[in-house]
């Protein structure tokens, strides 16, 4: 995270040095001046009377007083990725253990929930002439739909959560194909997940592959992952991938429909003029508009992802009693043996980052 944010601190854990030199005046200064009332969105979930909600706002908001320089709009540093540098692209980090272990996580750009990129560009300008130039992918898909799903097709791409949605159902086929063919197919990891970050407020994004495996097959697996995720254009999405994300999706919502933390999830930033797009249907229609996405319209969120080498930055973390040691030798070998290129240690990456969330 760090090597791919310009070394950018707000995205990575605090060291212990810098949380002990925290006090308690400090913090409160910080949290505190971070208040401006006139631009508070309030969101509550629960079983409530007016009146009981009225005296909570008072007691727990009503007191909070904005520092003095409250007026003045806070001034922050923009969020950049980093541009292509030699020896950040790949890192490693070593750490001498009892146990051998590996672990690696690959990253790269993404834009964010609402179509924005961090190069300015509002995706929601190109999406409706966009034509995805896909090999001739199911041609004849359109005249398999009838009036009202074509009219649900061209609904969810003027809608504002279109890239949420079909970034969720695309996040939910690669990760579905790393397991398959990263873990059960090639066996070259215990665990392998996708994430994606898809921010509100923040004009980017970005995603990460998370591989856990052993110090020996660890390379493999990072160049296995890379495939997969490299591969959707050679290895098209079938019907039935898609049919099951989305069925995975609407059972994970209609579960969550039942917790006040997710409908408090739902209900963030719609009353906030930081995210403009974001509206009621967001809410409402979020069932039909996953039913509604089709295999093209996955295609077009994943041309928006950056999966060439230049924007990839992976790290890789192996733990054993000889870390660091022996895994040149080993990398190379590796090399010669299988043809893989592009995963020489290139030196130590920070062992303080952390696996970014939403």
């Amino acid at each position: 995270m760090t090597a791919m944010l310009n070394g950018d601190e707000r995205f990575i854990e605090p060291t212990p040095k810098s949380l002990q030199n925290l006090n308690l005046e400090s913090v409160k200064d910080a949290v505190m001046s971070h208040f401006v009332g006139e631009n508070m969105e309030v969101s509550i979930v629960g079983d409530f009377s007016e009146e009981e909600i009225e005296r909570c706002v008072l007691d727990y908001l009503g007191t909070v007083k904005a520092s003095h320089d409250s007026a003045k709009p806070l001034g922050s540093e923009p969020i950049v990725f980093r541009q292509p540098t030699d020896g950040l692209q790949f890192q490693q980090v070593f750490v001498k253990d009892t146990d051998e272990r590996a672990c690696a996580y690959i990253a790269g750009p993404a834009p964010n929930r609402w179509g924005f990129t961090v190069d300015g560009d509002d995706l929601f300008q190109s999406v409706s002439k966009h034509s995805v130039a896909h090999d001739g992918l199911l041609k004849s898909e359109d005249q398999l739909l009838d009036g009202s799903d074509r009219e649900l097709q061209r609904k969810l791409r003027s809608h504002p959560l279109f890239f949420g949605i079909s970034m969720g159902l695309l996040a939910e086929i690669i990760n579905s194909r790393l397991f398959t063919t990263v873990r059960d197919s090639l066996g070259l990891t215990y665990d392998v997940s996708f994430e994606l970050n898809l921010f509100d407020r923040l004009n980017l994004g970005w995603y990460v592959i998370s591989v856990t495996s052993t110090p020996g097959k660890v390379f493999k697996a990072v160049d296995a992952c890379k495939s997969v995720l490299r591969g959707l254009h050679s290895n098209q999405i079938a019907p039935r991938e898609l049919d099951r994300a989305k069925r995975t999706l609407l059972m994970r919502h209609e579960a969550e429909l039942k917790s006040n933390a997710y409908w408090l999830n739902l209900l963030a930033h719609l009353q906030a003029s930081s995210v403009p797009r974001k509206e009621l249907s967001c809410i409402k229609e979020l069932t039909s508009l996953y039913e509604a996405a089709s295999i093209e319209d996955i295609y077009v969120a994943y041309n928006q992802l950056k999966v060439d080498e230049d924007s990839l930055y992976s790290c890789i973390g192996i733990a054993g009693a000889q870390a660091g040691e022996d895994v040149t030798a080993l990398s190379e070998e590796e090399e010669a043996e299988d043809s893989f290129s592009g995963v020489l240690p290139v030196g130590r990456g920070s062992s303080m980052t952390t696996r970014p969330t939403t």
